[in-house]
Parts: structure tokens; C-alpha cells; sequence
């Protein structure tokens, strides 16, 4: 007779999702502590020199961004046009909204400031140490939906659809939130 009284052994996908946990862990924070011993020994050149960050991380986020996009991208990298352009399109915002109240209108449209160094653009700066130490964070973050999808073959094995649905929405979940098309909160 088959009950689904709780055991104290743990299950084979218990198992395989502690050992990929550990591995991932073990090599995010070796990955952790290379890159960062290659930010603060001035092995690798950061982005924003590190006499800056007292300054720049007093302020608020948007200042920063600003600052960082305006001041640190170098000419000539993908992120600068973007900034670029992003100053062109707000230029124009700015001047139609100053047309419509010169004619009587109101401009109701409020222009948040977009800004090129939010989500993955990290990514296009791994050439600088202070973005580099951004991968191990990402990996540490990253290993859970690797160890989701390693254990859903043994779910479907054992024909626990509820276990690999979960598991498959799981990783759904987060893959979308990596993404930044899953968004919560006001940031």
C-alpha cells in the first residue's frame, strides 16, 4: 500500500539539484574571487576609476547612470551611441513639448530618462574589471535554472507532471526575469 506519508531520505532529484547547486556555487564564487582580485589589484582597467565610486555612489541611481553614460563610456563603443541617441530623441521630446504649450497646449507627457546601462548592457562591458565582477553574480544567479532543468527528465521519468510542471515554470519564471521582460516593482 503506497502512502505519501514524508520520508527523511531525499530524492534522486534532491540529490542531482544539491549537487549542481554546490558545484555552481563553488565556481561562481572562485570565478567571485578571480575577477575581483583583477578589479582591486589594477590587473584589469575598470570603467569608472575607482577614485570616482566614493562620488558617484553617493547619489541616486539615476545620476549615476547618467554620469557613468555620459562621462565613462568611451567614444566609439555600442553603449555611447546609444547614449547618443537617447539624448537626440529626448532633444526632440523637449522641443515638441515647448511647441505644445507655446500654442496653448500642455504637455501631460512625462519623459523618464532611459538609460543604456540598465539590463544585460552590462554584458558589452566585461572588458572592464568593475563590469567583470557582474559574471560571477550572474552565474550564482543563473545556476538554480540549470539545476530546474536537470532534474525535470527524472520527474517526467516517474510521470510527476505536477513536480516537472512546477520545475518547467520555474525555470519559465526566472528566464523571464533575467530577461527583464518580467518586471515587478517600480525600478
Amino acid at each position: 500500500m503506497a502512502t505519501n506519508a514524508p520520508t527523511k531520505e531525499a530524492s534522486i532529484e534532491q540529490i542531482q539539484y544539491a549537487k549542481i547547486l554546490e558545484k555552481g556555487m563553488y565556481a561562481g564564487l572562485l570565478l567571485m574571487v578571480i575577477t575581483f582580485a583583477l578589479y582591486v589589484f589594477g590587473i584589469m582597467k575598470p570603467l569608472i576609476p575607482l577614485d570616482a565610486i566614493p562620488t558617484l555612489w553617493a547619489t541616486k541611481s539615476g545620476v549615476y547612470l547618467t554620469t557613468v553614460e555620459n562621462q565613462y563610456i568611451p567614444e566609439g563603443h555600442s553603449l555611447k551611441a546609444k547614449v547618443h541617441t537617447q539624448q537626440d530623441v529626448k532633444t526632440q521630446q523637449d522641443a515638441q513639448d515647448k511647441l505644445t504649450e507655446a500654442h496653448g497646449g500642455k504637455a501631460d507627457v512625462h519623459h523618464a530618462p532611459q538609460h543604456v546601462l540598465s539590463g544585460w548592457a552590462w554584458f558589452s562591458l566585461l572588458g572592464y574589471a568593475d563590469f567583470l565582477n557582474f559574471l560571477p553574480v550572474a552565474i550564482l544567479a543563473g545556476v538554480t535554472i540549470l539545476c530546474y532543468a536537470v532534474i525535470i527528465p527524472g520527474f517526467l521519468a516517474r510521470k510527476d507532471m505536477a513536480m516537472a510542471f512546477m520545475a518547467m515554470a520555474e525555470i519559465a519564471i526566472l528566464v523571464l526575469a533575467a530577461s527583464g521582460i518580467l518586471k515587478v516593482g517600480g525600478h
